[in-house]
């Protein structure tokens, strides 16, 4: 007869972990038994944590998914609070293992859990969680009243500005202090934290990583107030019931005056802080997601900054009002970091030099115009008739049919079962070398923790690609809602996309964009695939480069100044057109057109010749050239 099949289950309790040595006796122990017993060893469950609940516990996860498997037949552990100490866990445990057949041992106690002895487990159960419920009360408690008290500054390493020395005192970085002090100033000059940033980048300082100090790091200075000698400490709380860190609020939170060394004057804090406040309530933004990976988008890598030669990455901003659509735009990498070319045009009394000579001043691109410019290009030079259109369509459709069909998720369910495989069996080799004495229990903890954020990491890819899968199991309802996207807008998109794929680079220029297409791809542009070019068959030129006139949105001074200057040449043609005409060819409103038309009339460029409606528009003078115009306000 076989022997039967055993695993172990370890875990130092809470009392324990500071001990020397007390996993691996635990091990030790726990293997002595199933020996003893006859059993054959199978596996062993080592955890590295304690806790209450099974979050966290990989190792614990691992057995109780291996409780629905046929690798084992008895568990051994310690006592009943190693395996936990939650009570709806202990239940949950316990009925899957009955349900598949499993015993549970208990070597403390040399005896097997059965159903008798549901209701001592249950009590013993509650007691367990009780007291850890206690111990984290008096944990929580002892270190809020270390807090209160005044006891050590809790600043780490990483903390600019400071150094914490041996004994536990807190001392001033001189030269990062003099960085610091510089930041609240320009702050409360009116820079923001990019632009402050480029200073810093523009001079060369690097932080003590190596790494240059980035807009990020430089909000999180002016907002702590460590740097005005406050300590604000009890913001967050670990709640035993939810097992979750949570806020705190505000009236129950700790601040302790004097913790530190005051590196800034609390009222420059206090200017800095506002005027921060201040910016980011003004401008309405909310701050941008960048494309930074060549491909990442179809625009990607193809859009470039004709004044400073840098790329152009996506951003997005939520729609005026506050809208839910949000509003995709490409701004120069420039810009991003060092701002506009001179901020401080117009500000006054600003005691910061202007040390910005790295900005930019290339003009926003809106995603959607940009596609728009592109589907326009292709009707210029290779229109798409319906034949054309439906015949995209049909290929995108099949392609996805093809996509939907090959499932890549099942590739990379192999691959993280391969990589799972590969991470169990180190973490055996591991465990074999920390029983045998060659690492020590530190080395083991730090080793073996790795290994448990690497599995949780492995499980969350696993759980995505099963919500996935699950998205995906019903194929031709996807692919239905695919079609009715293209075929309600989205073939613009699709044709620019397809564009792109024969354009080297769309230089931006200050009205203008310039596509450059690419020469080697020119060959394949063409109706039939041979060549040919316009509908004439006339072949495209090897260095074909276009220019259009980007266009800029009503909201942007650029486009009220062309609005200005279509309004000049329309009544240049037809002095008698009104405003409700010129709206609609424009495609403006009403309002914004008469709007427009009184800036002219104000600006002494027009006159009307009549009354109560009837009578002629006068052109008085010429608008200047444009950017003279947008210098003057687009007037």
């Amino acid at each position: 007869m076989a022997p039967l099949r055993a695993v172990i289950y370890c875990r130092c309790s809470t009392e324990e972990e500071s001990q020397a040595d007390a996993l691996r006796n635990q091990v030790l122990e726990s293997e002595a038994c199933v020996r003893e017993q006859g059993w054959l060893l199978t596996d062993r469950y080592v955890e590295l944590k304690s806790g209450t609940t099974t979050r966290g516990r990989g190792e614990y996860n691992r057995l109780f998914d291996d409780l629905m498997t046929d690798k084992f037949d008895i568990i051994v552990i310690k006592s009943q609070d190693r395996l936990m100490r939650n009570v709806k866990d202990w239940y949950l445990f316990l009925d899957r293992m009955l349900k598949r057949g499993k015993r549970l041992f208990m070597y403390i106690e040399h005896k097997f859990y059965s159903a008798d002895d549901a209701l001592v487990t249950g009590i013993k159960a509650i007691l367990a969680e009780e007291y850890s419920r206690e111990l984290s009360k008096k944990i929580n408690n002892a270190h809020r009243h270390r807090q209160t008290r005044g006891g050590k500054v809790m600043v780490n390493s990483r903390t600019f500005g400071f150094v914490k020395l041996p004994d536990g005192s807190v001392e001033v970085v001189k030269e990062e202090a003099e960085i610091i002090r510089k930041i609240f100033e320009y702050s409360a000059a009116g820079y923001g934290s990019r632009s402050i940033a480029g200073i810093f980048r523009n001079q060369g300082f690097v932080k003590r990583t190596g790494n240059p100090l980035t807009a990020t790091a430089v909000g999180r200075i002016i907002r702590n107030p460590l740097y005005k000698g406050v300590m604000v400490m009890n913001r967050r709380h670990y709640d035993f019931e939810t097992k979750k860190t949570e806020k705190v609020p505000e009236d129950q939170w700790i601040r302790r005056e004097g913790a530190v060394p005051a590196i800034v004057d609390p009222k420059l804090w206090n200017q800095a802080n506002q005027a921060m406040t201040d910016r980011g309530g003004s401008s309405g933004r909310r701050g941008y997601k960048k494309g930074s990976s060549k491909g990442m988008y179809d625009l990607s890598g193809k859009i470039v900054c004709g004044q400073c030669g840098r790329a152009y990455y996506r951003t997005w901003r939520h729609g005026r009002g506050g809208g839910e659509q949000a509003v995709i735009e490409w701004k120069c990498g420039n810009y991003l970091e060092n701002g506009r070319k001179e901020p401080g045009a117009g500000r006054k009394d600003s005691n910061v030099k202007k040390a910005f000579c790295e900005g930019c001043d290339g003009i926003h691109l809106e995603e959607k115009a940009v596609f728009e410019i592109l589907e326009q290009a292709s009707q210029r030079y290779r229109p798409f008739t319906q034949q054309d259109r439906d015949k995209l369509l049909d290929q995108a459709m099949e392609i996805l049919r093809k996509i939907l069909g090959e499932t890549p998720e099942k590739q990379e369910q192999e691959r993280i079962r391969r990589e799972e495989k590969k991470l169990a069996e180190q973490k055996e080799f591991l465990l074999t070398k920390f029983l045998e004495g060659v690492i020590s229990d530190r080395d083991y903890r730090k080793r073996a923790d790795e290994m448990e954020k690497a599995a949780a990491r492995l499980m969350r890819e696993e759980e995505k690609l099963k919500q996935r899968e699950r998205g995906q199991r019903d194929p031709d309802q996807r692919i239905e809602a695919v079609r009715a996207r293209l075929e309600g807008g989205g073939m613009k998109k699709a044709i620019g996309a397809w564009v792109l794929l024969y354009i080297k680079e769309i230089q931006v220029h200050e009205w203008q964009l310039e596509i450059r297409f690419d020469p080697l791809r020119l060959a394949e542009w063409g109706r039939d695939g041979q060549g040919t070019g316009d509908p004439a068959g006339e072949p495209l030129p090897e260095n074909l480069t276009i220019w259009v006139d980007y266009p800029f949105g009503p909201e942007t001074g650029r486009g009220r100044c062309l609005d200005r200057r279509r309004i000049l040449d329309r009544i240049r043609k037809d002095p008698a057109v009104t405003a409700r005409r010129l709206a609609g060819e424009m495609e403006r409103s009403v309002c914004m057109t008469r709007r427009r038309m009184e800036e002219l009339v104000k600006g002494g460029y027009i006159r009307f010749n009549g009354r109560g409606g009837h009578g002629v528009w006068e052109i008085l003078r010429e608008l200047p050239d444009k950017e003279e115009s947008m210098k003057a306000g687009g007037l």
